[in-house]
């Protein structure tokens, strides 16, 4: 009867941890010391349209007249995407990183996919130094992305060659894997991703349902 009394208690308290976030994905940042330093991190994890419930976001753009890298700017069309965390996570050290057809001006370094290589453009999303792309923060103003927060962010002079919209962040498998600078087969089309790492107390709930997991496949029910 305790051994039941255990399992109840350690199932409701998985039910207190956020969904369990998906496999990160391989990806790798390159520093071109071009405006602002980017930081290669380990455990990045694609957000996008579409995407399994512990890594969505909702998205969309228009036209905007805010310059985030004056120094660099090549007087062509900036547009302002707007993006909504969906799912229960909290992410830091959000990047926009471009598919290979899509070009901008305000760029920081590159990324890539280690299953596919290829650097493609990337910028990390904050309002700090030489490059500011972030504007508006609809919760705390502290570059963490919560569960149903809105960001705003601009894309200086960006092109897409096959005319794409800069906010189809759309590149992922199918099969619950996050696959950046490029759109899956078959699947909708894509002009760039969003990459991010779990913020620490995210980390730490997912560390607290492994190690309850772990104890619930240890007892025994007679």
């Amino acid at each position: 009867m305790k051994r039941m009394e255990i399992l109840l208690v350690a199932a409701m308290a998985i039910g207190m941890v956020p969904v369990a976030l998906a496999v990160p994905v391989p990806a790798q940042i390159w520093d071109s010391a071009r405006q602002d330093p980017l930081e290669d991190l380990p455990g990045w994890h694609e957000l996008g349209i579409g995407f399994p419930a512990d890594e969505a976001i909702f998205a969309t753009d228009v036209p905007d007249l805010y310059i985030p890298c004056p120094a660099d700017y090549e007087g062509g069309q900036n547009y302002r995407i707007t993006i909504q965390n969906l799912s229960p996570n909290h992410w830091t050290d959000l990047h926009y990183v471009a598919d290979p057809q899509t070009t901008f001006s305000n760029d920081d370094g590159e990324a890539q996919d280690l299953t596919v290589p290829g650097w493609t453009l990337a910028f990390r999303i904050d309002s700090v130094g030489l490059n500011q792309p972030l504007v508006f923060e609809s919760m705390t103003q502290d570059n963490i992305f919560e569960p149903g927060e809105v960001w705003e962010f601009v894309v200086q002079d960006y092109n897409n060659t096959l005319g794409l919209a800069p906010s189809l962040l759309d590149s992922w498998d199918g099969f619950g894997q996050g696959r950046i600078s490029y759109a899956s087969d078959g699947g909708p089309p894509s002009s760039a991703s969003i990459i991010a790492i779990p913020e620490p107390s995210t980390l730490a709930f997912m560390g607290v349902a492994g190690a309850i997991a772990l104890f619930i496949r240890r007892l025994k029910i007679c």
